[in-house]
């Protein structure tokens, strides 16, 4: 047997170690194309320059050490850029054709930037159908507009429900794949996600359990896990900015009767922090808050503390009776049109009980707190 000194074996053996955590990333420009490419390491929220290089007669290379699956763009001066999803090992060739290259570019050697690429340009896509349809809007006349306003606006909606599908298509068919995070991530617009009705948040839960299992060390999937109760905090509040921002100022205050038949406002409380609280006299779980939110009250009303419960019932008179036994200290309105809740469905309340907390100036700061959670934050707010 030939021996070899042990140096070389060690060496021999870092090398190839090396080797498998390597991923390489070579692009070829079909137009004549001069200036530096960037790589970037992405993440949720942010990217991060990692690499550049100079193309050459067309071309490019990177060599990165990675120890799972990472998420890469690959960026030009311009601003233009693609994103990849790389493994430990994978040889990705990329070849561009003319801009916009995120819709004109093919690879091979990563399944996983397959995957992005498609996801990546049906966005484009769907952005650019909505940026027609915005176009058309902004250009017409307002005679034009009471004619067409409401075809535009169901054309809109229209396209971003059908982005929407494709999304969730894609995270049921792809659950296992790393891919699923930046279908969970990706926005319309800078304010808006595509995922952004409150039942969608389900598949945060969906994809962080899947990609445990697969991925437990992964930097990608910790930070998922880690977050999936603030994302759905913010999602939830985003998308109430967005639909308040659509309808005029007024409409966004509650303006409600209440037992006596007097119209309360929200806006009547500003300078105090108020819990909204939707609830229904005919649900046991509304009815078993009660204890809690009378604690509560009595703890916190002195220091600045409002609650604004709004009543879903169909029945006044049941309605009134409650409050009347129960004794509820707090404002008690209801909707006027509890089958059809205006402010319900403004507020994006889908099922009771459901509560939003408003800071002194208007603004809502957290959704959905019960009991010790809404306990712990009354603490942070008034005993700080």
């Amino acid at each position: 047997m030939k021996r070899y000194p042990l140096i070389f074996l060690t060496a021999a053996i870092i090398a190839g170690c090396t080797g498998e955590n390597n991923v390489t990333i070579k692009g070829v420009f079909s137009e004549g194309r001069e200036g530096i490419v960037y790589l970037d390491q992405s993440e949720v929220d942010r990217s991060t320059v990692t690499d550049s290089a100079e193309i050459n007669r067309g071309r490019f290379k990177f060599t990165a050490e990675i120890t799972g699956p990472e998420f890469f763009q690959v960026r030009l001066e311009n601003g233009e850029f693609i994103g990849l999803l790389a493994m430990p090992g994978e040889d990705i060739s990329i070849e561009f054709g003319k801009s916009p290259l995120a819709m004109n570019y093919s690879l091979s050697g990563s399944p996983g930037s397959e995957e992005i690429r498609m996801l990546d340009q049906q966005l484009f896509t769907t952005r650019t159908r909505l940026d027609s349809v915005r176009n058309v809007y902004e250009a017409i006349t307002p005679e034009e507009l009471a004619l067409r306003g409401t075809e535009l606006e169901k054309a809109f909606v229209e396209i971003v429900d059908a982005q929407r599908k494709f999304n969730i298509k894609f995270i049921i068919e792809n659950i296992s794949s790393m891919a699923s995070i930046q279908a969970l991530y990706q926005r319309i617009d800078e304010n808006t996600y595509v995922l952004y009705q409150p039942r969608d948040l389900q598949y945060l839960k969906i994809v962080s359990d899947s990609l445990s299992v697969k991925y437990p060390v992964s930097k990608h999937v910790r930070a998922l896990k880690e977050n999936v109760t603030s994302e759905l905090n913010r999602m939830y509040i985003d998308r109430m900015a967005s639909l308040a921002a659509q309808l005029p100022a007024t409409s966004t205050t509650p303006l409600l009767p209440d037992t006596q038949d007097r119209m309360v406002s929200i806006s009547s409380l500003k300078g105090k922090y108020v819990l909204v609280s939707f609830w229904s006299t005919t649900s046991q779980e509304c009815i078993n808050e009660l204890p809690a939110l009378k604690a509560i009250y009595s703890a916190y009303h002195g220091k600045g503390l409002e609650i604004y419960q709004v009543s879903l019932d169909p029945d006044v008179e049941r309605w009134k009776n409650v409050v009347k036994f129960e004794e509820l200290p707090w404002i008690s309105v209801r909707e006027q049109d509890p089958a059809n809740p205006a402010y319900a469905r403004l507020m994006n309340i889908t099922s009771v009980p459901s509560n939003l907390l408003y800071d002194p100036e208007g603004n809502v700061v957290n959704s959905n707190l019960f009991g010790r959670n809404l306990q712990i934050r009354m603490d942070q707010i008034f005993n700080k």
